[in-house]
């Protein structure tokens, strides 16, 4: 009760306390069986297993108000009022069979089988169990003849590829059954149930097919060494909820989504030991990532819920907007094109402009320094990508509310030509309607490209004879340190504005090792 203002003079007959007790315990088992034979230049490696699994877990809330002491806070009798605000129980169990078979002739060429059977109790009868399997091949040419001898500077050369299938029966327990839980409320002296969940065993595991090709280099004894890999990966029979009308009497049922998406890209990785001697090294990584997104297949898309968030052929990323006609010079107030030609602007038939936010790419660049006992590391993180701006959070002036100072140049009389509407202090509705289809234009939307200082940090490893016993580093580190941006908003790496910048942090610590 102390909480309170002591001038409203509230005690003990006040206070509160809320208790959650959680019990968790799991169990695995994974019993292997392989087996290994060389014949001539011809090495084989099989493996075969199976995996049992099982997670329990209980939560117990529950509440106690109204005592005669704080004292007392700790005892929920001394309470004159308790209660149970949520009980439950679930079990999860999962068991698969799997086997793998690696054929590898001479050190150059491998062939590598997977197969495996998955059971999860996530599913309904008849829907619990799925077959994965995978294959990949490669070849080590740097180990040809023609190779070293003609490409004697080439210490690593590898080309390898592979498809295969996986599952994901991560969607919680119980979600095909048509659960009850407790209401809260009491009927004829009985504490009443209601539905939690309808009833839907149909969905079955998602289903993820994955391709990729990748070359690998190394050069000068490995010193530089080159990744370059391309992807392509299909998903389907998504594992969502899907929406229902409110008049259901539930939000959404969970099912597999009748769609396929299509994730392609490309991976360059490259290492260089550009320093190595006996009291200083200097190691650099660097990494770029190209990836897309596409939406290949929705049966029934214009008949769903869907049909104004997804195109296909279009990333699953894309956000459709208004397009912004900028400030009516006469009335101060946001115009927008209307697409339709029906004289109003609405969200489902006027946001016809299409925005992907999936980064153009991105990656990072990392160098590594020693020198003697010192250590430096710091890692760049750079994105290119566009994201929404501060106008997407409904921003007008005129509000006892702080804003951005971007708004001190909004619309002030009859002819201004300015970036921002008029003045409101929230009562003119045709303003507000204007703020909020601005906040859903293309011109809340700009370019979020970003280099960030993600880390850094510098060691020192003290010398061994000033601690005979043991061994001591002493460390600053700092993440988040700087970015370098022209994106006006909190921050340039989230997909949605309003949320606070990653917290800088700077630490420094002892570490002792005996």
């Amino acid at each position: 009760s102390t909480i309170f203002n002591p001038a409203y003079r509230l005690g003990s007959e006040f206070s509160s306390v809320y208790t959650n007790v959680q019990n968790r315990s799991s169990w695995i088992a994974e019993p292997q069986l392989s087996w290994k034979r060389n014949f001539s230049k011809l090495a084989v490696d099989a493996l075969a297993g199976t995996t049992f699994q099982q997670q329990k877990g209980d939560n117990l809330v529950s509440y106690a108000m109204g005592f005669s002491s704080n004292s007392l806070l700790e005892n929920p009798a001394s309470a004159s009022r308790t209660g149970v605000l949520n009980s439950d129980e679930n079990l999860y169990r999962y068991n698969s069979l799997f086997t793998r078979i690696n054929f590898n002739w001479a050190g150059k060429y491998i062939l590598n089988l997977t197969g495996r059977r998955d059971g999860s109790s996530r599913f309904g009868p008849g829907k619990q169990f799925a077959t994965f399997g995978a294959l990949g091949v490669a070849w080590l040419f740097n180990k040809e003849n023609f190779i070293q001898n003609s490409l004697p500077f080439l210490s690593f050369g590898k080309l390898r590829s592979s498809y295969g299938t996986s599952g994901n029966d991560q969607i919680g327990d119980y979600q095909f059954l048509d659960t009850y839980g407790s209401s809260g409320y009491h009927y004829q002296n009985t504490n009443g149930l209601m539905p939690l969940r309808l009833y839907n065993p149909n969905f079955g595991w998602e289903t993820n097919k994955k391709f990729e090709a990748a070359l690998e280099l190394g050069f000068l004894k490995d010193r530089i060494m080159f990744t370059a890999a391309g992807y392509k990966n299909r998903s389907s029979s998504q594992l969502v909820g899907q929406p229902l009308p409110g008049s259901t009497g539930f939000t959404s049922i969970q099912s597999n989504l009748d769609a396929v998406v299509q994730n392609t890209g490309l991976e360059f990785t490259l290492r260089t030991v550009n320093i190595q001697k006996a009291s200083f090294n200097w190691t650099t990584n660097f990494n770029l990532t190209i990836a897309r997104n596409k939406l290949i297949s929705f049966p029934g898309l214009e008949g769903s819920v869907y049909k104004n968030d997804y195109i296909v052929g279009q990333p699953i990323t894309i956000r459709k907007l208004f397009e912004s006609k900028g400030v009516n010079p006469q009335t101060g107030i946001y115009e927008f094109t209307d697409v339709n030609a029906d004289g109003q602007i609405s969200y489902a038939d006027d946001r016809q402009i299409i925005r992907d936010f999936t980064p153009k790419y991105f990656g990072g660049l990392q160098n590594q320094f020693t020198y003697k006992n010192w250590q430096l590391d710091f890692l760049f993180q750079f994105v290119k990508q566009i994201n929404f701006n501060f106008s997407s959070a409904k921003n007008y002036a005129g509000t006892f509310r702080n804003q951005p100072e971007e708004l001190v140049d909004s619309w002030s009389q009859i002819g201004d030509t300015a970036p921002y509407q008029r003045y409101t202090s929230g009562t003119n509705r045709r303003a507000m309607q204007a703020t909020d289809y601005y906040a859903s234009s293309d011109a809340a939307v700009s370019d979020a490209s970003y280099i960030r200082l993600k880390n850094i940090s510098l060691s020192y490893d003290m010398p061994t004879q000033w601690f005979k016993i043991m061994h001591c580093r002493i460390s600053l580190q700092a993440q988040n340190l700087l970015t370098f941006t022209s994106f006006k908003g909190a921050d340039p790496e989230f997909t949605q504005y309003g949320f606070l910048a990653p917290l800088r942090v700077i630490s420094a610590g002892f570490q002792f090792t005996f």
